[in-house]
């Protein structure tokens, strides 16, 4: 993963910056995506979402400053960040299944009935699962 450009000396620089930084979010966003699919590292996971941080900032930054574009480079950014925007949408859909899986098995473990998982307490003050633990097996 390559690291930041320097700043722009100005708005014609925030022009060329602009869609290397957004290139770079792409490609983390891929990194990102493998690292929740397939290596399960939390601490690498982490240091994506900082990085993933960082940028969006810088890009935020440039994007205020600007200079009006003509419609080739402004048609760029657009398919650019719209291409990003995609990547994030997919990786949040992956996160929240994972949420989710990772709630299911809990509440499985719990033995918590499918679909009161919210719930803590059964409609009498009861501990959900309590007194009815299920055998890791059944799991």
């Amino acid at each position: 993963m390559a690291s930041l450009p320097p700043d722009p000396a100005g708005p014609e620089g925030a022009g060329a910056l602009l869609p290397l930084l957004l290139e770079q979010l792409g490609e983390l966003l891929q990194s990102e995506l493998d690292a929740l699919v397939h290596t399960h590292d939390p601490a690498r996971i982490e240091q994506l979402a900082a990085r993933k941080s960082e940028l969006c900032a810088r890009i935020d930054g440039l994007q205020r400053e600007l200079p009006e574009q003509d419609p080739a480079q402004a048609g760029r950014l657009r398919e650019l960040t719209l291409a990003v925007a995609r990547a994030n949408q997919r990786n949040g859909a992956v996160v929240a299944a994972l949420i989710r899986n990772t709630q299911g098995a809990l509440d499985i473990l719990r033995s918590i009935p499918a679909g009161e998982s919210a719930a803590v307490y059964g409609p009498r003050g009861q501990t959900l699962g309590a007194g009815k633990a299920k055998p890791l097996g059944s799991a």
